[in-house]
C-alpha cells in the first residue's frame, strides 16, 4: 500500500491518540502514554531505539508487536516526505544494529547477519520503493 495520507504529526503524538482503540495497536499506544507520563518514553527516535529499550526494561512479546504495527500503520497515514524521512532513519538503526550485531565467520571474508535483521531491511526497502 502506498503512503496516502495527509498527516504531518509526530510517531508520539500520533501513537498516544491511538490508545483508546480496542487493538493490539491501541494496546501500544497505552503502553507508549504509560512510559511518557512516567518519564520512560523517548520523544524522539527510530523504532528500533524504541523496541531496544522496551527490551531493556523487559518488555517482551504482544506489547513490541504492538508497537512495531503501530509504526507500519503510521508510515501509511503520514505524508510520502514524513514517511520517507522515517523509513530512512529506520533503514539505518537496523542496519547498525544488524552490522553490530553480525557474527564474522570464515576469518573476516564473510559475516552472519541476524534473519530477523534481514527480513526486517527488505520490508523497509521494499516500501521505500512503494513510496
Amino acid at each position: 500500500m502506498k503512503a496516502t495520507g495527509r498527516r504531518r504529526v509526530d510517531f508520539s503524538m500520533w501513537l498516544f491518540e491511538q490508545r483508546k482503540r480496542d487493538d493490539a495497536v491501541g494496546g501500544a499506544g497505552s503502553e507508549a502514554y504509560q512510559r511518557y507520563q512516567t518519564g520512560r518514553w523517548p520523544g524522539a527516535g527510530t523504532l528500533q531505539d524504541r523496541l531496544d529499550d522496551m527490551r531493556k526494561s523487559g518488555v517482551r512479546g504482544a506489547p513490541l508487536k504492538g508497537l512495531e504495527e503501530a509504526w507500519w500503520e503510521y508510515i501509511d497515514v503520514v505524508t510520502k516526505d514524513v514517511a520517507e524521512h522515517h523509513l530512512l532513519r529506520e533503514l539505518a538503526a537496523v542496519a547498525q544494529r544488524a552490522l553490530s550485531e553480525a557474527e564474522n565467520i570464515e576469518e573476516g571474508e564473510r559475516y552472519a547477519i541476524d534473519k530477523a535483521y534481514v527480513e526486517r531491511l527488505k520490508r523497509l526497502l521494499a516500501k521505500l520503493r512503494e513510496i
